[in-house]
């Protein structure tokens, strides 16, 4: 309490001439005094009375829309939005087997929602609709807000015809959830949606094709803060945004409907900072330091593309780091298939020798040896030695995979064929012990 006395004291007019009564004394009560506080300190916040906005005027109405832009140079958390390229944005799209493309980076547009939550009657509600692109050098967002649910058929119709500019729509589980939930307010409102033919990218699929082994959650707001490396500080948390909204629809929460507000800007702004993020990791070369489950994961991606080669590199550079179980293991099973594919059997069978000396079972490990040796060396009696040491292992293995062991009673019959000798009947005693 000190301080707060002092603080009065010093907002207290100079004495001067005859002593003040008490009752006098602006201050002479803890009422008076924060009366006079609030009445003398400009820069207490007071709650706003509505939400700051255009009012935009359509045929259906009128509605709110919150424009904000940043410049070229402007970062997100480590990412400069202006670096945003529609090269590197093609090549991620085609390693992730999307077949659409955009024209250029003006054309392509961001989007998130936030709703009302499920609700009985009319349902989920979109009450903002946020959107976000470039525009020359700069990156804008558009903030379409319903003051209250007469003003939504207005908002989509506003919504529609903005969105007819873009030829790619970029969201995050936009998929699943923002654009199902659009299409079904825009029929409610029998208005045509925009999204019919205008192709999506929806970008959590291959974030987490890409990042979840190495960083589990792949919210966007978790993999904001660990690869765009933005933070937030305080945010209002999702659950809580529906009953903000209803509370402001009531004439109370005005302020804290500001937070959702920044809420969803952060969101539309992040979303294209972590597409550049995701850009970036397919199109640049990891470096020794970084996490060897990012480069597992990056490898994952490339080895079913016709860049596999480069799949090589990265399995190797991610065994160099401490991969975890059973991801060390599943790089040298899949590391054994591309080395052979790409001619070097030796490095193909040295993963062998690995995998079969582990203590975990791995079929590629045995199978792949036992194909070296038999196409490769032209023993086919070591090949069968193999795969004979394989059928013993399984046979010691309670969950064994059934088709495991089948596979190997057929290469074993074939190579005693091959070898000379009589094929022998499947051993019953070890195909009964396996389960299905």
């Amino acid at each position: 309490m000190p301080d707060f006395a002092k603080a009065l004291e010093q907002l207290r007019p100079r004495r001067s001439g005859k002593r003040r009564s008490e009752s006098d004394n602006p201050v002479s009560s803890l009422s008076r005094q924060l009366s006079f506080l609030k009445s003398h300190l400009p820069f207490l916040p007071s709650e706003p009375s509505t939400i700051e906005g255009d009012e935009e005027v359509t045929a259906l109405g009128r509605h709110l829309v919150i424009r904000n832009s940043c410049d070229d140079a402007h970062y997100h958390g480590k990412v400069r939005l202006g670096r945003f390229a529609i090269a590197d944005l093609q090549r991620f799209m085609t390693l992730m087997k999307h077949s659409a493309m955009a024209d250029n980076r003006d054309s392509i547009v961001f989007l998130d929602t936030e709703t009302t939550g499920i609700q009985g009657g009319t349902g989920m509600v979109p009450f903002l609709v946020g959107i976000g692109y470039f525009k020359g050098d700069a990156f804008h967002t558009d903030q379409y807000f319903i003051r209250d649910f007469d003003e939504e058929p207005s908002m989509l119709l506003a919504l529609s015809d903005i969105l007819r500019r873009f030829n790619l729509l970029v969201t995050y589980n936009g998929m699943a959830f923002d654009v199902p939930l659009l299409e079904t307010r825009f029929t409610m409102a029998r208005l045509s949606s925009p999204f019919t033919n205008l192709p999506h990218l929806d970008l959590l699929p291959g974030a987490r094709r890409l990042w979840r082994n190495g960083h589990g959650s792949c919210r966007l707001i978790a993999l904001e803060e660990k690869i765009v490396a933005f933070l937030r500080g305080p945010d209002i948390p999702g659950g809580m945004i529906p009953q903000t909204y209803f509370d402001f629809l009531k004439g109370k929460g005005v302020s804290v409907m500001a937070s959702v507000l920044k809420h969803n800007l952060h969101d539309i702004v992040s979303l294209a900072a972590l597409t550049v993020c995701a850009c970036d990791r397919v199109s640049g070369i990891p470096a020794e330091l970084d996490d060897p489950l990012d480069v597992y994961s990056l490898a994952r991606v490339m080895e079913h593309t016709t860049e596999w080669m480069r799949a090589v590199d990265y399995y190797e550079l991610a065994l160099r780091g401490e991969l975890p179980q059973p991801f060390h293991s599943k790089a040298r099973e899949n590391l054994v298939v591309l080395s052979r594919r790409a001619g070097n059997h030796g490095r193909a069978l040295s993963l062998c020798e690995d995998l079969m000396n582990h203590a975990d079972f791995s079929m590629v490990g045995y199978e792949s040896a036992a194909i070296h040796y038999e196409r490769f060396e032209g023993d086919a009696h070591r090949a069968l030695e193999i795969v004979e040491r394989a059928m013993d292992r399984l046979k010691d293995i309670p969950t064994a995979n059934r088709r495991w062991l089948s596979a190997l009673q057929s290469r074993r019959d074939r190579l005693m064929e091959k070898w000379g000798q009589t094929t022998l009947a499947p051993n019953s005693e070890i195909l009964n012990s396996v389960p299905e």
